[in-house]
């Protein structure tokens, strides 16, 4: 976003409350990316009492923050100091208060940017942006406060270039006054931004185009805003309250990425195996996909997102999205004090027979050529890898990280352990062909140990640092194949052994528990395809050690250590998400809520 713009822009996002006439009807259809907010003045208000904003008052978070500022600031010295940017500017250079501010926006706010793939790909420099923003003043109070930006932009780019000259000049369009900042550069004219105050909106936009156009859809009605698209009805359907929507119009911005990627020279490197600019282009089918949205917004102890991706059809690179129907695992072997865990329905087999339809659609040789080296690794292994590996995987997936607190400290980061559990169908079929690719590979067996734990062998693999590997503790990677699961831990084997014991002894876990259910009965809907859990809470330390040893790094707050780290702070947190397969879309829902007690 041209720098420019940001006062502007930040001015404008600061607003909000319900409008007679949404924003999305009056911005374009071939907008590529837009964010509105729908009450920024109720949020506020619901903020101020939020859980979240107890969160980021706590005392000793400020005070870590404080001594990264290397200044022994206070929480109300940091509330009221003036060293940060915005409020400052607010203050001594438009005269305002927040509460100040809030009185003169108090309506809805939109960003909308009409040419973002072409700024991406460098294909464009000037920016097509339009700012609306409903305004409680009138036109007077309107033309002084932008006539403090102007100034102080003028003043700042003619610091950095004498020759700079600014000009606001006007025109009368529609019985409507615009404004247009005219600048010289020292080499051209050129408008940077115009805008205007019609009906109570007030318009931010570049170029002198767009300022227009949106002056007309709102006196007169757009004739195709993005409101009434199929893609944006369809988001509404599944979102939420939409107190701040992010939507990306992929129908647009798709077409540009695909064409420069289709003209990337490694594209042309494929012609040898028979691939084209146009048989990519159809196989991978990206031109497909219609849209993608998130939908936010405050709820009681937690914030509430709704998110999705439209397409028109699932083909090319969505169809290996190959989500199955049934029941989600009940995964009763997890762990309560899991750090996080997902249930999915997942099929594998739709998936490698849709990646051969893609492969074909690229080149009538690339699958042919997959073929014959599957046929000859079998004939190398005397196993069908296809039907022994690849044909062979269950249509459920669940994964489970637990956090190692025993390695919890600034001087080495905790990483988590980490276990899959994968159907298998025929896990007889499946061992056979794993025992056949060891003994192909010189020296395999010898990096790999074996010890029976709950009556499953596990086979443990060294690490890259550690061939020896003096005990499956050191082991980068352990699995097991039971009889009808395939279990892959990587890190400490103590995480496969406790969901070993856990599946002999039939136990619920965290899945089962009460806490957990109930916080899913806030999002859920029937046909889920996948789940997840994330207990935040015990991120807390982590982080705090990842941003010092960051800041450590980067040569910044060397003097912080882990006593730094806020030991008091409540952080009690879930992250709950969900997620559902339609014709026309995948569309979940994303829970982050205060658990009434800490689990």
């Amino acid at each position: 976003m041209n720098k420019w713009l940001l006062p502007y822009v930040c001015v404008g996002l600061t607003s909000a409350a319900v409008s007679a006439v949404p924003f999305q009807d009056i911005i374009g259809e071939d907008v590529e990316f837009f964010v509105t907010l729908r009450s920024l003045s109720e949020t506020r208000t619901e903020w101020q009492s939020h859980a979240f904003a107890e969160l980021f008052e706590d005392e000793s978070l400020l005070a870590f923050f404080a001594e990264i500022e290397d200044a022994d600031l206070t929480r109300d010295d940091l509330r009221d100091d003036e060293s940060f940017g915005f409020t400052e500017v607010l203050k001594n250079e438009f005269g305002l208060s927040y509460d100040e501010l809030f009185e003169l926006f108090p309506g809805q706010a939109s960003v909308a940017l009409y040419n973002l793939s072409e700024q991406v790909l460098n294909e464009e420099d000037s920016q097509e942006i339009v700012l609306l923003a409903e305004f409680s003043g009138d036109a007077e109070r309107l033309n002084e406060l932008m006539q403090v930006q102007f100034i102080r932009k003028a003043e700042a780019q003619q610091a950095l270039n004498p020759l700079v000259e600014h000009e606001m000049v006007d025109e009368s369009f529609m019985g409507e006054t615009l404004y247009f900042d005219e600048t010289f550069d020292g080499k051209k004219t050129y408008v940077e931004v115009g805008y205007a105050l019609v009906d109570g909106i007030m318009i931010l936009a570049a170029p002198e185009s767009r300022l227009r156009e949106t002056v007309e859809w709102i006196k007169e009605g757009a004739d195709a805003p993005i409101g009434r698209s199929d893609a944006y009805l369809r988001a509404r359907e599944e979102g939420g309250r939409g107190d701040l929507v992010i939507y990306t119009n992929l129908a647009d911005v798709m077409p540009s990425f695909n064409r420069a990627w289709m003209d990337l020279p490694m594209i042309d490197n494929l012609a040898i195996f028979g691939v084209t600019a146009q048989s990519l282009n159809t196989a991978l089918g990206l031109e497909s996909m219609q849209a993608v949205f998130v939908d936010i917004e405050l709820v009681d102890q937690g914030v509430l997102s709704h998110f999705g991706l439209i397409y028109q059809e699932k083909s090319g690179l969505l169809s290996l999205l190959s989500y199955a129907d049934g029941e989600l695992p009940e995964a009763g072997y997890v762990p309560e004090s899991a750090l996080s865990s997902s249930v999915s329905l997942f099929d594998f087999s739709a998936l490698f027979k849709n990646l051969e339809m893609l492969l074909n659609q690229a080149s009538p040789t690339l699958l042919p050529l997959a073929e014959m080296q599957l046929q000859a690794l079998q004939a190398r292994l005397g196993v069908d890898i296809r039907a022994a590996i690849l044909e062979n995987m269950g249509e459920r997936i669940v994964s489970v990280a637990l956090l190692n607190e025993s390695v919890l400290g600034v001087d080495q980061f905790a990483a988590p352990q980490q276990l899959f559990v994968l159907d298998v169908k025929d896990t007889q079929s499946f061992t056979r062909a794993l025992e056949a690719v060891k003994d192909s590979v010189t020296g395999a067996r010898s990096e790999i140990k074996e010890h029976v734990y709950e009556g499953e062998t596990i086979y443990s693999i060294a690490s890259s640092g550690d061939s020896h590997l003096p005990d499956a503790e050191s082991a980068a990677v352990n699995y097991v194949l039971t009889r009808s699961n395939l279990i892959v831990n990587m890190g400490d084997v103590g995480l496969l052994h406790e969901v070993l014991s856990r599946m002999k002894n039939g136990d619920d876990g965290l899945w089962q528990k009460s806490q957990t259910q109930e916080l899913f009965e806030r999002i859920e809907r029937p046909n889920a395809v996948t789940r997840s859990y994330l207990n935040a809470a015990q991120m807390v330390e982590p982080f705090f050690e990842s941003l010092i040893e960051a800041l450590k790094i980067g040569g910044l707050a060397n003097e912080l250590t882990a006593e730094s780290i806020p030991s008091d702070l409540v952080a009690p947190y879930r992250l709950i998400s969900e997620m559902n397969e339609a014709p026309d879309g995948l569309f979940g829902r994303t829970l982050m809520i205060k658990s009434e007690v800490d689990e």
